[in-house]
């Protein structure tokens, strides 16, 4: 995918999108925002990224497979993601979101 959804986009392939981690359900689009509240290596077969984003409604893991570490990706750092939300052993899961920076204080919710 080479662009965000529109601001203001409440469907994606006729499928309703999330916009906060508390209505975020497996097998839907997602556009969340929030703070890094921890960044963990993973190791193994397939090497990841693996980082909790904190929208205020609850927290979801976003991973980056293939690599350890992500650019900018750090604890505090306040992000707006992109991606498709998937159960992963009953954890919910962003797999390589795309991701811009925000301003402290200015993601929106």
């Amino acid at each position: 995918m080479t662009s965000w959804l529109p601001e203001g986009t409440s469907e994606w392939g006729g499928r309703p999108v999330a916009r906060t981690v508390a209505g975020a359900t497996p097998r839907q689009r997602a556009v969340l925002s929030g703070s890094v509240r921890a960044v963990h290596e993973k190791s193994g077969s397939v090497p990841a990224c693996d980082a909790l984003l904190d929208d205020g409604t609850g927290t979801i893991t976003l991973r980056w497979l293939g690599r350890t570490q992500v650019p900018g990706i750090s604890t505090g750092t306040s992000v707006t993601v992109e991606g498709t939300v998937v159960d992963q052993h009953g954890l919910l899961v962003l797999l390589n979101p795309m991701y811009r920076f925000e301003e402290h204080g200015r993601e929106e919710h």
